[in-house]
């Protein structure tokens, strides 16, 4: 089948999707498997630090926290997009579409979120408030006290400000480029002077949206860089980042650049980026991503649990991964077809 243009870009943005949530899955495979098979808290631990080439093996696939980086600035650009040149939908329209996007999967998930506490003996349905902080996604504000039920979800709390945010910030400023480096530079500042460096995470977001407010300019820019390039600069960026070798605004700075490089290259068909972005078990893997997103660190931790003493050190290791990314991809189907797929079929002929 020939791929047309235009096609082709969304294929690679599915594939991205893939390679992000693929690097999430690896963070939490990578912790639970270091407690079973080394006794290891990587929490606590540093590349240096460790002594064998299986534990900084696990080390670097935990220090892959880039893969929900990669989903924001990935997320900056397609909601940047939406709103320039043209206005996308009424502000109203918008974030009750966003809200729609957002809640169905999330709460498949936090109801099996809820069963895995009660089940943990770390939550009794007594506890009224910390429920209602994670219906809000309060657990993911800085600062916030709000214990999580699914850990992942922290993200969400930055997705849905800056949907919220972003479309009235650009209407009152009337430009996106003005927009999104008040956007980046506002979160530096502030962990200048003392913030949760999370809050960079809405650096991220915006270092999107500049890609998609200049992205005539960036894209003809880049498509004299070759791909092969450009893979290395992100390499470089995220391996400096997993041996803390730059400071933390520097790296997340760092990093929105040479992901916006990525988001930029895959939109250009042909070279070597975006031809492996348009795999198809990565565009599968993308189209779920969302619901696997959500419900992977359950299913890992368990996983682990049920192997931990059971099996040696390396079938351990290999049935967290394995198992633990197959029960979770066939989760993450039902989810979205449960979930997901409603709202892209109403999306569809609203």
């Amino acid at each position: 089948m020939v791929v047309r243009a235009h096609e082709h870009r969304y294929l690679a943005l599915d594939g991205l999707r893939g390679i992000a949530v693929l690097l999430v899955f690896c963070v939490h495979a990578a912790g639970n498997a270091a407690k079973v098979v080394y006794g290891h808290d990587f929490e606590a631990a540093s590349f240096l630090s460790l002594n064998s080439a299986g534990e900084r093996a696990l080390f670097w696939l935990f220090r892959s926290h880039h893969g929900v980086f990669l989903f924001f600035v990935l997320s900056g650009f397609l909601i940047g997009r939406m709103w320039w040149p043209r206005v996308a939908l009424p502000y109203a329209r918008f974030a009750w579409r966003r809200t729609l996007r957002i809640y169905p999967a999330f709460l498949v998930a936090f109801a099996a979120s809820l069963l895995f506490a009660w089940h943990s003996g770390t939550w009794q349905p007594s506890e009224v408030a910390r429920a209602a902080g994670n219906l809000f996604f309060l657990n993911g504000a800085p600062a916030s006290r709000v214990v999580p039920f699914n850990i992942v979800t922290w993200s969400l709390f930055y997705e849905m400000t800056f949907y919220l945010v972003f479309p009235l910030l650009l209407f009152f400023a009337r430009s996106a480029v003005t927009v999104a480096i008040a956007g980046i530079v506002a979160p530096v500042i502030a962990v200048l002077t003392g913030a949760d460096v999370l809050v960079l995470c809405w650096s991220l977001l915006f270092c999107g949206v500049l890609l998609a407010s200049s992205e005539h300019g960036l894209r003809a820019s880049l498509a004299r860089v070759p791909a092969p390039l450009v893979l290395l600069f992100y390499f470089a960026i995220t391996t400096a980042a997993m041996l803390d070798a730059l400071p933390v605004i520097v790296a997340m700075l760092a990093f929105g650049v040479a992901a916006a490089a990525i988001i930029a290259k895959s939109l250009e068909p042909g070279n070597l980026i975006a031809r492996g972005l348009a795999l198809s078990p990565l565009r599968a893997l993308g189209r779920v991503s969302y619901s696997f997103y959500l419900v992977h660190w359950m299913i890992v931790v368990l996983v682990a649990r049920s192997v931990d003493g059971v099996l040696p050190p390396l079938a351990a290791t290999l049935a967290i991964f394995a198992v633990g990314f197959t029960l979770s991809a066939i989760a993450a189907t039902v989810s979205w077809w449960i979930a997901e797929r409603p709202y892209f079929a109403w999306v569809a002929t609203a």
